[in-house]
């Protein structure tokens, strides 16, 4: 029943940030990204404070502001300008698809950064699941979408954020780290709102709107996807997490008209297939390895 439970959290989640990303796509029309980004920011580091505060989450030890929690907060903020940016110029059905990418990515870190046993069946997953972002972005066709690469620098960001949480203090409370990364990520858009020169845009009552239902959209999924992953087994849930996808495509279909040919659908599944392999191995090694470790604990002792 948990585990029910916790799935139903995982996709209503992947639901959620499907909904704030097509509110976020579709407000980048009429104003600055960087300026849309900036506003959802400031709503959701508010949110995250106050939601500290309510729980008594200490936000001002020091333990918390440790450099690696800061450089991960870091991480947020590329991640972030990088996705926005994807999401204001690629159709959103495309952004989706390369951006479930992130897990094998993730994987291919943990080998190379935090020496994390890799075989060499899953490094053919990574492949496999690489060549399924070839197919979708098309380089040196005339299909190429040059700004699609924005994907690819948000998932890479992305990926160092994750890696670097497996390595942080547990201790530090979720709401903090969600408020320092929602903190990190607004100079960032500050910057990049100069940079560009646009000219910001007062927001009327629809997109000031638009702008808050983004911002609870991001919350609702945020909260459901952490409740979930702690409520249920990783191994029965992470795999829902590809829901994301399948909802970024009915969005793109149905709100922005979008019809990705086959070549994106064939990549599209490679992707997930290669995703989910890599999980399942990586769940039966950590099975084996159990399962070792409990003989061992009780083979009798000469």
């Amino acid at each position: 029943m948990h585990n029910l439970r916790a799935i139903l959290m995982i996709i209503g989640s992947m639901a959620f940030f499907t909904v704030e990303d097509m509110f976020i796509k579709q407000l980048s029309t009429v104003m600055p990204v960087a300026e849309v980004l900036l506003l959802i920011c400031i709503g959701c580091a508010a949110i995250f404070t106050i939601w500290a505060l309510l729980r008594r989450d200490r936000i001002f030890t020091a333990r918390n502001w440790r450099p690696m929690i800061l450089l991960r907060a870091s991480t947020e903020a590329v991640g972030s300008i990088a996705f926005v940016t994807a999401l204001s110029r690629v159709e959103i059905s495309t952004v989706g698809a390369v951006f479930q990418s992130m897990p094998l990515v993730v994987t291919l870190g943990a080998a190379v950064f935090l020496k994390e046993r890799v075989g060499w069946r899953r490094w053919s997953a990574i492949s496999v699941g690489f060549i399924g972002v070839l197919m979708i972005i098309r380089p040196g066709f005339s299909a190429f979408e040059p700004q699609a690469l924005w994907v690819l620098v948000a998932v890479v960001a992305v990926a160092a954020r994750d890696l670097m949480t497996r390595v942080m203090d547990v201790a530090v409370p979720s709401t903090v780290v969600s408020m320092q990364a929602y903190l990190a990520v607004l100079p960032a858009a500050l910057l990049a709102l100069w940079v560009s020169g646009a000219t910001p845009v007062a927001p009327d009552l629809t997109l000031s709107g638009m702008l808050a239902i983004a911002m609870l959209a991001g919350t609702l999924g945020y909260a459901l996807i952490v409740s979930g992953m702690r409520l249920g087994d990783a191994s029965a849930v992470t795999p829902f997490r590809y829901a994301r996808l399948v909802f970024t495509m009915i969005g793109g279909i149905l709100v922005f008209g979008e019809r990705p040919d086959m070549m994106t659908y064939l990549g599209s599944a490679l992707i997930i297939a290669s995703g989910l392999y890599s999980f399942l191995r990586e769940r039966k090694l950590a099975r084996l390895d159990r399962d070792m470790l409990m003989a061992d604990l009780e083979a009798p002792r000469i």
